[in-house]
């Protein structure tokens, strides 16, 4: 036997077999290949068309298995992602009870005249609020929403979106965005600089503007 002729019997048992071994759907692909690799230096013998034929076959059969399995955890994607709305929802309402419980036990603390409570169970007590200050925007009429923008202790983000004319024009926008068309622009809301409004009235003999006032202690439970 040739090495040429031992090659091809090798190839033709290799190429031969059948998809109840357990091959998988790449294995499948990658014997295909092969077979059409050998159909095209075999000069388009007959043989190799069969079995191409025959992969085919394994192929749509391993197809319709994978199909079966795709339904499946479709299936049970759709499940889960139920269950997580359900968990979700289960949470939020957790959350706000657990922050009920909190405010009432800091109410009844600040009832009670009491900075710290020890007990066999844990210790409740107050610590430097975690913000110094807190704005209340509602209160804060055009001229302190002037002052507070002036003195850089609100600042607002701005967005602009242009449409991409692929000129590379884009610092030529940024230096003319006001005569700029084309774009869209979106402005936020006022963002306060809480430190910088702390520094400005607390420890000062200022008059603290009506929209701010002192933080909340904050409730620590040990």
């Amino acid at each position: 036997m040739t090495p040429e002729t031992d090659f091809m019997t090798s190839l033709k048992s290799l190429l031969g077999r059948n998809v109840a071994e357990g091959e998988t759907l790449n294995e499948l692909v990658r014997r295909y290949h092969q077979i059409e690799e050998a159909l095209i230096e075999s000069g388009g013998l007959a043989e190799y068309g069969d079995l191409l034929d025959e992969v085919e076959c394994d192929i749509e059969k391993k197809l319709d298995n994978c199909k079966g399995l795709v339904d499946y955890w479709k299936g049970q994607i759709a499940y889960l992602d139920e269950r997580e709305k359900t968990f979700k929802s289960r949470k939020a309402g957790i959350k706000a009870g657990v922050e009920w419980l909190r405010q009432s036990m800091a109410e009844a603390l600040k009832v009670a005249g009491l900075g710290k409570v020890k007990t066999f169970e844990g210790t409740y007590y107050f610590t430097k609020p975690r913000l110094p200050v807190k704005v209340d925007p509602a209160l804060i009429n055009k001229k302190y929403a002037h002052a507070l923008r002036v003195t850089g202790l609100a600042k607002r983000k701005v967005i602009v979106t242009f449409n991409d004319d692929g000129a590379g024009t884009w610092s030529k926008y940024a230096d003319e965005l006001q005569a700029a068309t084309g774009c869209t622009v979106e402005v936020g809301a006022d963002e306060y600089d809480i430190n910088g409004l702390a520094e400005r009235y607390q420890g000062t003999a200022r008059k603290w503007p009506p929209y701010l006032r002192p933080g909340d202690p904050t409730f620590t439970i040990r």
